[in-house]
């Protein structure tokens, strides 16, 4: 991750903090997910609200995701041109790749902004609009086309840095 980021310490600092919090979110789901196993079945009292608190924070958890799977170059990828192609070449095919996932995920932003806008639907044991659980999508798009427009930015001026695939 480090080639990534370049030898930029205090953003490297930063994208580790964002990754502890998310490391935090997916234990406190962990955890309110056993605690409610354990009332549910060893004391028979359920934990009514655990399963959509779980669900808002699961939503929350996996959008929150996509800018530090992109800084880690994790996401899914398929390795059929990029051996055959030069490094100029793939270049320009990351940048295409980029300009289009910014397209996709401004528009999938959009329409989820306009959803949580519409919602009147609450969680019935919480309490709270799912407009929140929306929410996560813009928030979460909007943070990754965030770190898209840093490495097209940062693509040219780059030493040699392994590339993504594409």
């Amino acid at each position: 991750m480090k080639e990534r980021l370049g030898r930029s310490g205090g953003l490297l600092l930063l994208v580790h903090a964002y990754e502890a919090l998310l490391v935090l979110l997916l234990g406190i789901i962990a955890a309110l997910i056993a605690t409610a196993v354990f009332f549910r079945y060893v004391l028979g009292e359920p934990i009514l609200y655990s399963y959509e608190l779980s669900s808002l924070l699961f939503v929350w958890l996996v959008f929150l995701s996509l800018p530090a799977g992109a800084a880690r170059a994790a996401h899914l990828g398929a390795d059929i041109l990029t051996p055959y192609l030069g490094e100029k070449l793939l270049l320009v095919l990351q940048a295409v790749a980029h300009v289009l996932s910014i397209a996709v995920l401004g528009y999938i932003a959009w329409y989820a902004y306009v959803l949580a806008g519409r919602t009147r639907v609450e969680m019935p044991t919480i309490g709270i609009s799912m407009a929140w659980m929306y929410a996560a999508v813009p928030v979460g798009c909007g943070l990754y086309i965030g770190w898209i427009l840093w490495d097209l930015a940062h693509m040219a001026t780059a030493p040699r840095r392994q590339l993504a695939e594409v």
